[in-house]
C-alpha cells in the first residue's frame, strides 16, 4: 500500500507558497494605500489642532472679540495648517501633480493609472463618444455618471478593448499621427502613455480637417525656420552631439517594455522586438533592423542636430513583403528623464518604426525646445478654434481622447472600497 503522506506534504507546501506570494503582493499594495491615508489623516489632525489653538487663545485672552472675527481667524488658521501639512516632505512619498495651474483636488475626482497610480484624467472631463458605429458592445459604468457608457471595440488582431471618452487627458502623446485601424471615421490618432510609468493607456483623436490645418501651419512655420536650422546643423555641432551619444551608449542596449512587447535598442548594432516569459524565454523574438552605416547621408529630407541612426534588413514583414526597418533618434526628450530611456515607439508606416531614445546629457544643448513647443501649441489652439467655429452646429469634436478602461481606475471606484474601509494605527 502506497502511503499518501508525501502527496499531502507536497500539497501543503504548494498551498503555503501560494499564500506567501499572495500576501507579499497584497502587502505591497496595502503599504502604498496606507501611506496615502496616513498623509490625509496627518493633514486633518494638523488643521484641527491649529483651529483649536486659535479658538482657545481667543476665548481665554480676548473674550469680547466679535464672533465673526473669531470665525475668520479660525478659517485662516485652518488654511495655514493645511499649507503647513502640504509642505511636510515626509508626509507622503508621492509626486505632487497639477494641471493647468490648479491642484488636482480643485478639479474633482481623478482617474489614475492602474500601474503606478499617477493621475491621467479628471472625471469631470468624461464625454460620450460621438460615434459608436464600430463598437461591438457597451455597458453602463456608474462611477463615471448615471448615463455613462463604456464601448467595446475590436482591433485587426481581434483583440477587444473597452474605451471611455474624455475631453482631454494628462498623459504623454506621441508625435506621429496615424489612421491605421482607426475606430472613428475622419479621425487620426496618436498614442497616449502614462506620464509617470510610460504605460500605454489610450489614444488621442484629431479630426482630419484639424490635422490638415495643423500640418499646413506647421509646414509654414518649419519653412520659416529651415534656414536657421541649416546653419545650426553644422558638421561640428552634429559631431559634438554624436560624441555625447557614443560615450553614453557605446556597448550598451536600452530596453523599453510596452504591454506584451519589449523593445531592445543596441547602439550601432541592432533593434529587436520580443516577448519575454517569466522564465526568461523569448517565444516571440525578431529583428527590427541592423545598423546601416551610411544611411544618414542618403536621408536628404532630414535637417536638424539630433543624432539619428538607421537600421534595416530586419525580419520579413508579411503585410507588405518588405523587411522591417527602424529609425532611432537620440535626443533631449520633453519629459526630461534623468536616465537613458526609450520615450516612445511609433509605426508611421507598415513595418517601419520610429524610436526616440532620451539622452539626458543632450538636454544641455537644447536652447529653443520650450519656444518651439509653445509655438506648436499656439498653432494647435488656433486650428481648434477655427474648426469648432465651422462645426458648431454638428457638435463634432475637433479632438478628444479615449482611455482603455482596463488600464485606469477612478479613485472613487467601488473597486477601492476595501482600501477606504481600512484603518491604520499611529
Amino acid at each position: 500500500m502506497i502511503s499518501p503522506l508525501p502527496d499531502i506534504v507536497i500539497g501543503i507546501a504548494v498551498g503555503i507558497s501560494a499564500g506567501l506570494v499572495w500576501r507579499n503582493w497584497k502587502s505591497g499594495e496595502m503599504d502604498r494605500i496606507s501611506r496615502f491615508y496616513k498623509w490625509q489623516e496627518a493633514q486633518e489632525k494638523k488643521k484641527e489642532a491649529a483651529v483649536k489653538t486659535v479658538a482657545n487663545l481667543l476665548t481665554s485672552n480676548m473674550p469680547r472679540i466679535p464672533l465673526v472675527l473669531v470665525l475668520a481667524l479660525a478659517c485662516v488658521a485652518s488654511v495655514a495648517a493645511e499649507a503647513f501639512a502640504a509642505q511636510d516632505p515626509q508626509a507622503l512619498e508621492l509626486a505632487q501633480y497639477s494641471h493647468l495651474g490648479h491642484d488636482l483636488e480643485s478639479d474633482g475626482a481623478v482617474v489614475r493609472c492602474r500601474s503606478c497610480g499617477a493621475p491621467v484624467a479628471f472625471k469631470k472631463d468624461f464625454i460620450d463618444l460621438h460615434d459608436t458605429s464600430r463598437a461591438v458592445g457597451s455597458r453602463h459604468e456608474a462611477v463615471l455618471g448615471d448615463d455613462a457608457e463604456l464601448f467595446t471595440f475590436v482591433n485587426p488582431s481581434r483583440a477587444e478593448f473597452e474605451l471611455a471618452g474624455f475631453k482631454k487627458v494628462l498623459g504623454l502623446e506621441g508625435e506621429v499621427f496615424s489612421k491605421k485601424a482607426t475606430v472613428f471615421d475622419d479621425y487620426s490618432w496618436r498614442d497616449i502613455r502614462c506620464s509617470s510609468c510610460k504605460r500605454h493607456i489610450g489614444w488621442a483623436f484629431y479630426h482630419d480637417e484639424l490635422q490638415q490645418c495643423i500640418n499646413t501651419q506647421l509646414v509654414e512655420s518649419i519653412t520659416a525656420k529651415r534656414a536657421k536650422e541649416k546653419l545650426l546643423a553644422s558638421t561640428a555641432e552634429v559631431e559634438r552631439k554624436a560624441e555625447i551619444v557614443r560615450k553614453e551608449l557605446e556597448g550598451h542596449c536600452v530596453f523599453a517594455a510596452a504591454g506584451w512587447w519589449t523593445y531592445e535598442v543596441c547602439y550601432k548594432q541592432e533593434v529587436r522586438q520580443f516577448h519575454q516569459e517569466p522564465d526568461g524565454s523569448r517565444p516571440s523574438d525578431w529583428s527590427m533592423g541592423v545598423y546601416v552605416q551610411d544611411a544618414l547621408e542618403k536621408d536628404t529630407a532630414y535637417v536638424g542636430t539630433d543624432v539619428v541612426q538607421y537600421f534595416a534588413g530586419g525580419q520579413h514583414c508579411d503585410e507588405n513583403g518588405e523587411t522591417r526597418s527602424t529609425k532611432v533618434v537620440y535626443t533631449c526628450c520633453k519629459s526630461r528623464p534623468k536616465e537613458l530611456s526609450v520615450e516612445k515607439v511609433d509605426e508611421p508606416a507598415l513595418c517601419t518604426y520610429l524610436i526616440s531614445v532620451c539622452v539626458p546629457s543632450l538636454c544641455e544643448t537644447e536652447q529653443d525646445e520650450e519656444q518651439d513647443s509653445a509655438e506648436n501649441q499656439h498653432i494647435i489652439d488656433s486650428c481648434k478654434q477655427e474648426f469648432d467655429a465651422s462645426h458648431a452646429d454638428a457638435k463634432l469634436p475637433s479632438t478628444f481622447a479615449t482611455l482603455r478602461w482596463s488600464t485606469v481606475v477612478s479613485e472613487d471606484s467601488s473597486e477601492l472600497d476595501w482600501a477606504r474601509r481600512m484603518q491604520f494605527a499611529d
